[in-house]
């Protein structure tokens, strides 16, 4: 439809009003720091309008409502529709000229949302003005009378569309500036927080609010990656007003993960889940409508990131967003960098510190349930781990029992007797069975940790072998409440430690054996010398037994000596045995463990009678048996034997004890047996001798053989003596 040329009249006062109002309007425009501002005054222009007026911008493919106003009865006015659907070729074809003029009928050019408010505004007649910056149209007036217009009435408001753009470009560098000065002092403001800050969470705290003051309240997280576990840590995120942080987890398919893998800049501020999956990345929970990240680099590694997120907003970070961050990352990734240098040296300081005065106390102390005790709580404090324990693998190898903890729940521990079995499904288990280091840094993930309901908030474990050469003694168990919390460094350390705690055990092993073993040696110098002072075999075979049952703490002993013409061993003295029926046992040569032994003329330690063919049961309660040959000059005298109802129960240390006590225990009996014969023939000497006075006495034949007879029977206990003389060979002789 042809444009309308119609001049309408109207008084020269409002002409001069309306002229002063928009001259007043562009000087506040003109003025305007702010978009806000330019709104202002369009609504202040639009209500002094003398027609029905309102602005539209354009925003993607829709007229948003900004600004409204006009001299129509009120009764007629009614409120525009807020948005209106347009397409980009309309926008083209329509709204891409200057002004347009219209009869608001059924070939109206304006909007039919636009010429329906017209109309019932009681309009006739329509115009338009589009606002175009550069080539792009961005927003349009419209207008509606009930009379014709004419350009001269609308020209005020065409420079004030030619206005509008130049000053929303002053808005936009005027906002860059102040952007761009904020960014400047936030920059500044962070730098000489760096050269203040004593830790990372004051300096997180400094970095998040310069961030906050210069591109808004929005999401925010600050990660770090540690490249030896490749895990990411968040040690400050804040949302909806609330400060926390996330343990540490794997390097992932997020974005986050994304970013420090390709260290390049990320921003995506429309269509994000799609742009995500498009990069690769999972989205676990609910996505962001604008995310900005950047990474921080540090000697060409990403060592972390700093992200913004928006979850209501697209498009709400822009370039000026992304340049910021990026300037400030280059601070804040040397800060950080520094920061953590300082803070593994003071870790590693602290930790090295109390491997040495553990290796001080080893040095200086033989008391190593004290020791142990120390250790457990230095790690545990100084090292500020969860738990810590000291695990000892028994005899048999089979099980290794909590022998120290620290804490209330260690104590716990110990009072249960807590243990694992060697070789189980269990950090301790494996550690005592191959002897290595072992490192779970995620227990949720892991089937070796086997969790323990006293220790519920374990989320890392590590297990490092006490053991000197191939001897596994047991295992240090350290628990943090983070999960990949043990660094190789840290490992190194604790292995230090546990090194320590080893080279105690041996000292105090080798302390406790050469005080066991000086202890046995004076009982064994106490009973070779009660036995040596014995004055006869019998006596000091007795006192032999009862000393070693002393030495031995309560076993079975007994000490059978050789019969050469019946080739047997014959108990001689016992003790710790309840039947007597021991003393008429009689035990071939060459049969049982202690036949075996004279025979063969070398001790015998069996470990489980149970399973040598050798033994001879006397008592059923027996497991295991030692015999020392008792060999004097070559000879085998008899046979020293101990018995215990214990598996085992005889160490190296015990058969060179008796070993000693055998050689001088065959040397008293050879002793003793020489001591006796001598005796025996004192004896006889002194009863001939007074037989042969008491005959010289006699004073004849018959009271010679009379005395004589008599005295025999006193020796020897004879009932009747008989001496026989044959007269006839003495008849011959005289």
């Amino acid at each position: 439809m042809a444009e309308k040329t119609n001049i309408a009249q109207y008084p020269s006062e409002t002409d001069l009003q309306l002229i002063i109002a928009l001259q007043k309007a562009n000087y506040d425009i003109f003025r305007a720091k702010t978009e806000e501002e330019i709104f202002g005054a369009l609504v202040t222009i639009l209500k002094t309008s003398p027609f029905q007026s309102a602005y539209y911008q354009i925003t993607g493919n829709q007229f948003q409502i900004t600004a409204m106003g006009g001299k129509l009865k009120e009764s007629t006015l009614q409120m525009p529709p807020g948005a209106i659907q347009v397409s980009p070729a309309d926008i083209a074809a329509k709204y891409s000229g200057g002004l347009v003029l219209t009869e608001l009928d059924e070939n109206s050019r304006l909007p039919f949302e636009i010429t329906s408010l017209l109309k019932s505004s009681g309009c006739v007649h329509g115009a338009y003005i589009p606002v175009i910056d550069s080539v792009e149209t961005i927003g349009v007036f419209f207008f509606g009378s009930d009379q014709p217009f004419d350009r001269a009435t609308l020209d005020p408001f065409i420079s004030l569309a030619d206005l509008l753009p130049i000053a929303r470009e002053k808005v936009k560098a005027n906002r860059a500036i102040q952007q761009r000065l904020r960014e400047m002092e936030s920059i500044a403001t962070i730098g000489q927080a760096i050269a203040t800050a004593t830790d990372l969470s004051n300096l997180f705290s400094i970095i998040h609010e310069q961030i906050r003051t210069t591109i808004g309240d929005v999401f925010f997280i600050l990660a770090l990656y540690d490249a030896p576990t490749n895990t990411i840590q968040i040690p400050y995120r804040y949302e909806d007003g609330k400060i926390d942080k996330i343990e540490a987890f794997p390097l992932g398919e997020g974005l986050t993960s994304i970013l420090l893998r390709d260290r390049q800049p990320l921003m995506i501020v429309e269509d994000t889940d799609r742009r995500a999956a498009a990069l690769g990345a999972k989205v676990i929970g609910k996505s962001a409508k604008s995310w900005l990240g950047v990474p921080l680099i540090m000697a060409s590694e990403a060592i972390g990131a700093i992200i913004v997120q928006d979850a209501e907003k697209e498009h709400r970070f822009d370039q000026n967003d992304l340049r910021f961050l990026m300037s400030l990352s280059v601070q804040v990734a040397s800060a950080i960098y520094n920061a953590r240098l300082l803070d593994e040296a003071r870790q590693r300081t602290l930790q090295l510190k109390t491997a040495a005065e553990i290796s001080r106390d080893v040095s200086g102390s033989l008391i190593v349930d004290d020791l142990l005790q120390k250790s457990v709580n230095l790690i545990h404090d100084q090292f500020d781990y969860y738990h810590a324990a000291i695990f000892l693998v028994d005899k048999n190898g089979e099980n290794a029992t909590i022998r120290e903890a620290s804490g209330e729940v260690g104590a716990r521990m110990k009072a249960v007797g807590h243990k694992l079995k060697v070789g189980s499904s269990s950090v301790i288990g494996h550690v005592t069975s191959k002897g290595e280091p072992l490192v779970v840094n995620d227990t949720n993930r892991s089937p070796i940790h086997l969790p323990n309901p006293l220790l519920p908030e374990t989320r890392a474990e590590t297990g490092i072998p006490i053991k000197v050469g191939d001897r596994i003694i047991g295992a240090l168990d350290v628990q943090s409440r983070r999960p990949f919390d043990f660094s190789d460094e840290t490992v190194k350390i604790l292995q230090i430690v546990a090194d320590q705690i080893a080279v105690a055990f041996v000292n105090s092993e080798l302390f406790a054996d050469a005080q066991e073993r000086l202890s046995q040696h004076r009982l064994l110098h106490h009973v070779t010398t009660a036995a040596a002072s014995s004055t006869t075999i019998d006596e000091a075979l007795n006192s032999a037994v009862q000393g070693l049952q002393v030495t031995l703490g309560g076993d079975q002993i007994s000490i059978l000596l050789a019969d050469r013409e019946e080739k047997t061993l014959e108990v001689k003295s016992a003790i710790g045995y309840t039947d007597n029926d021991v003393f008429a046992i009689k035990i071939p040569l060459n049969t049982g463990i202690t036949g075996w032994v004279a025979s063969n003329r070398q001790p015998l330690r069996v470990n489980d009678v149970t399973k040598d063919l050798r033994y001879i049961g006397i008592n059923n309660h027996v497991r295991s048996e030692m015999a020392i040959p008792l060999i004097y000059r070559n000879d085998v005298l008899g046979v020293l034997n101990v018995e215990s109802t214990k598996i085992d129960a005889y160490s190296e240390n015990d058969e060179e004890m008796l070993g000693t006590l055998g050689g001088s225990l065959a040397a008293i009996i050879a002793h003793s047996r020489l001591l006796e014969q001598f005796r025996q023939q004192v004896e006889f000497d002194r009863l001939l001798y007074d037989i042969t006075t008491k005959i010289r006495r006699s004073t004849n034949i018959n009271s010679i053989l009379e005395t004589t007879a008599n005295e025999l029977n006193k020796t020897f206990g004879a009932r009747r003596a008989l001496i026989k003389i044959n007269l006839e060979n003495l008849k011959k002789d005289y």
